[in-house]
Parts: C-alpha cells; structure tokens; sequence
C-alpha cells in the first residue's frame, strides 16, 4: 500500500517565507514513515516547505499536493501537526478533496489534544491520538484489506450514525523496540545542505557551517504545568543509553550533523542514566571520530551538579534549556511548577561556572499574574539572566493544558473555532488586570524580548558578504561573515548569518562560541 505523509508548513499564515531546517523537522512523522515501511507499505512524503517559487503558502501547498497526487496515486494520505498548524490543516484536507477520494488520516498534537472538536471540525477520515506508529499501522492493514477499524485502540472514524472514538489506550511499550525514525522521504539532505543556515541561533551558534539534527531521547513528561499540553496522556518513557547512541551512530554516519539537539524536556531526569550518556559519547566519538556539539532540555527538578555538568561539557554540551517560566513564588505555585526560584539561581551560577549555555523562558500572564508579581520577575531577569539565553513571552492557553480549560470555564474563549482561525494572533487576559493595562505590560516584555536591551554589547571587528549559490539564494537573501570578539572571555568568533534582502541589520543577538554567553553584536547598516 502507498501511504503520503505531508508535512506541515512552517509558519504557514506568514506571507513572508521562511525556511524548514532539520533542527525543526517534525520527528513524529518520522516515526510514523519508519513504522509503515517497516511493515512493508510504501512511504512517499511532501515537504512543502523552502520552496521560494510561490507568491503565497496557500498556493504552494495547493501545487505541490496536486502535483504528488497525480503523480503518485497514494492509496491513503497521512497529516499530522500541533493545534498551531490549523489553518495548514484545514487547507490541506480540503485541497486533498479534490484532488482524490482516497483515505485521510489526521494524526498529532491538535488532535491528542482536543481529538472530538478537532475531528468533528476538519472531518478528516480518520484520526488517530497518542503515540502513532502503531495504530497507523494496523489502520494501513485495515484499509488495504477493506476491513472495520473498530477494533483499532486510539482511532476516530465515521459511520453512518456520525463519528465514532475507538478506546484509548496509553501502554506503549519499551522505546528501545521502535524502529528510528525515517527522514529520507521529506528531503532530509536537502534540509541539512541548504537550509540549515535557517536555523535558530540557539541550534547554531557553536558552527559557522551548522549541520543540526534533532533526536528524542524519552518521551511524555510525569509533571503537570498548568500551561503545558502533557496532561494525562502515557507514562514517562526513556530510551537505554545503547539505544540512544546506535541512533546517533546511524544519523552522523548518514548525515555528518554536526550539532545534535536532544528535543525531548526530561533530559537529567535520570542523574546515572545522564553520567552514563556522557561517558559513554565521549567514548564513542574517540572510536568514531565523531565531530558534534549538542544541548539538552531539562525540568527546574533537574538532577544535576558540578561533576556532572562538567562531564557533560568534556562530552561536548554546549548549551542546556531549563524550565523557569516565572519568578514569582505565587505564579510559579498557580503553574504547579513545584520549583523554587533559589534552583533557578543555582543553575544559572552553575552553568556560568562551567561554561555550558543557560536558556529558558520567562512566561507572563499566568491567572495568578499581578504588577507585582511581573516586577518579581523583571527584577529576576535584570539580575541574573543577562548572561543566558533567556526568552521573555507570554502564557498561552492551548488545547489540552489547564489554562485552556480555565480560559473557557471563565467565557475568556467563548468561540473554539473561532479560537483555532487566530490562533497564537490573539493575546487572552487570564489575569485580573484591567486589558488596558495588561496589554501595555505584554507590549513592553516584546520591546525588551525584540531589543535584548540589557546584554552585554560589542562591535563586530569585520563584516563580509560571502558568495553563495543555491536554492535559499535565489530571491536575493545573503550571508556575511561577521567576526567578533567577545566581551566576555575574549576570544574569536566568526558567525555566518543569513539576512534577508529587504532587512537591513544594525544588530544581532548571539552566544559566544567559547564561553556560551549571550551577546549582542552592532553591525552598523549593512
């Protein structure tokens, strides 16, 4: 059977085009490619994204669809995506419809999250909740048979009657038994050749001809944040440390990344599991001759000290992001982020110690907000955040999180559909402060989030365009070579950014490429 399995277009509702690197490829439907052909179906994929040729991304998803239906004649068509990617969505079923009558199948975030809504509002053929390489699999057999799919768990379909939600269930199994996810359907190489100078800062600053590629190490999360969409859904899983590196062995051999972004949030859950990592990387890349950097996520209850920080920067750890999200004691508390603010000072010392990149994110907004909780926070991040990635944003109330369910209890989202057209283009006051105010106090977190206003600064020493040809360089964007010297430890570094033709660049933020501080870099106009 010949499944198509599209992927969904980065910032799909931005007219301005931006470009899908591997760092921010979509494992799951990696997964989902690896199962199928493991069980002996024909996996072809649509990547539409990095293609510069169309005016809008409408119009490119509408040609590139059409184009692979009519060449391909796919027996079953594969989405899957976050509730963010709804419009996406939305677009590409109805362009399906009337190219073919085959079989969609919805899949992802948007649906494990909000399945009965989502389902019944983008009306696809089938959904699937939960982790999916299972259920599509025995979903594919059942369509290639023509048999019922009402004995396939974790599966939505229609009937007569109307839809119909097969039951749930949450028992998964050992990681260690999937097979690695599959990217070479979704033009991986050309993801990791020629755009990955799109890239994020924080997934490339290390190299000045990045090669980033994402791996998960676990997933699920045990924890319960009122903003985060992990709520009641399977247990927390991880991989075995010889699981992990037979798929970074499989990857660099394959793809030569040399920046490796561990994608899941509970890296040093497991202290031993963390020591046994590094250990045995630093083993691995003296028999292999391997040649990456790499980072990791990890929750405020982190399990990690001096020596293991250490062991993870002689590993080759650059960088690790860490779940704050406020300062404030009384938000922190309404979050259930059962962290205190001292863990947060101490890992922000200890990674300046080190040497190893501190990130995270300061989020405003929560229910429990006031003026003087956000002074507490401010005041946090004016103190000790200056030197480390940190990102200042808002809460925002997404399907599957309690905030969301607090935000429809209280009539502050009264319309869902409504809520899915503008999502992430409207700002909901969960607080008790007056929109007016709540709003100058969102405007003045963006201004500082925009201008990195307190990092250290310094002048680039020099600044050179670079020849470059190829298919990101063909509507006039370029790279320069900036050279600086760090305000810091003082050492040398030389960044390739890539500029659009229509923005001229004063500024740009950084990490040192030696001690992994944040800096900001005036250019002048280029």
């Amino acid at each position: 059977m010949k499944i198509l399995l599209v992927v969904p277009t980065f910032h799909y509702k931005d007219r301005n085009m931006h470009y899908l690197s591997a760092s921010d490829f979509p494992t799951g439907l990696a997964y989902i490619a690896s199962a199928l052909k493991k069980a002996g179906h024909k996996v072809i994929g649509l990547n539409p994204n990095n293609s510069s040729k169309y005016p809008s991304p409408l119009l490119r998803l509408a040609n590139e669809l059409q184009q692979i239906i009519e060449k391909e004649n796919p027996d079953m068509i594969g989405l899957g995506g976050l509730c963010t990617d709804y419009a996406f969505l939305r677009d590409a079923i109805e362009i399906i419809r009337k190219c073919t009558v085959e079989p969609i199948v919805l899949g992802g975030g948007i649906v494990n999250n909000d399945k009965e809504f989502v389902f019944n509002l983008l009306k696809p053929d089938f959904a699937i909740w939960g982790e999916g390489e299972e259920t599509i699999v025995k979903l594919a057999n059942a369509v290639e048979k023509n048999t019922h799919p009402k004995g396939i768990d974790n599966l939505a379909y229609w009937t007569e009657e109307g839809a119909v939600f097969n039951k749930t269930d949450h028992e998964y199994g050992n990681l260690d038994d999937r097979p690695f996810p599959d990217y070479e359907p979704f033009g991986i190489q050309e993801m990791l050749d020629d755009y990955s100078m799109a890239t994020r800062i924080l997934y490339k600053y290390t190299r000045s001809y990045p090669r980033p590629m994402t791996i998960n190490t676990a997933r699920s999360c045990p924890f319960n944040c009122s903003f985060c969409v992990h709520q009641g859904g399977p247990k927390y899983r991880a991989r075995s440390v010889k699981n992990i590196m037979a798929e970074i062995k499989k990857l660099y051999d394959k793809y030569q990344f040399n920046i490796l972004i561990i994608g899941d949030e509970l890296f040093t859950a497991d202290k031993q599991r963390m020591i046994d990592f590094c250990n045995t990387l630093i083993q691995r890349k003296k028999r292999y001759g391997w040649d990456f950097d790499w980072m990791f996520q990890t929750h405020a209850n982190a399990k990690f000290d001096k020596a293991s920080m250490e062991l993870a920067k002689k590993a080759g750890c650059y960088f690790f992001s860490y779940g704050m999200e406020s300062a404030s004691p009384t938000v922190l508390k309404s979050m259930n982020k059962k962290a205190k603010v001292s863990q947060f000072i101490e890992a922000i010392e200890l990674s300046n110690e080190v040497g190893i990149g501190f990130g995270g994110n300061l989020l405003f907004g929560d229910p429990a907000e006031t003026e003087e909780t956000i002074e507490e926070t401010l005041h946090f991040w004016a103190k000790y955040c200056q030197k480390s990635h940190i990102f200042l944003s808002m809460v925002i109330p997404y399907p599957g999180c309690k905030i969301f369910d607090y935000c429809i209890e209280k009539g502050i989202i009264t319309d869902k559909e409504r809520y899915y057209e503008n999502i992430d283009e409207i700002n909901y006051n969960m607080t008790s402060m007056p929109n007016a105010l709540y709003g100058q106090w969102m405007n003045f977190f963006m201004t500082l989030e925009r201008s990195w206003m307190l990092t250290e600064t310094t002048k680039a020493l020099k600044v050179e365009e670079e020849e470059m040809s190829g298919p990101m360089f063909n509507n006039g964007n370029r790279v320069h070579r900036v050279s600086v010297k760090c305000p810091y430890c003082g050492e040398d570094n030389l960044y390739r950014e890539l500029w659009s033709k229509d923005s001229p660049v004063r500024t740009m933020g950084q990490g040192c490429q030696h001690c992994n501080k944040k800096i900001k870099i005036k250019l002048g106009i280029v």
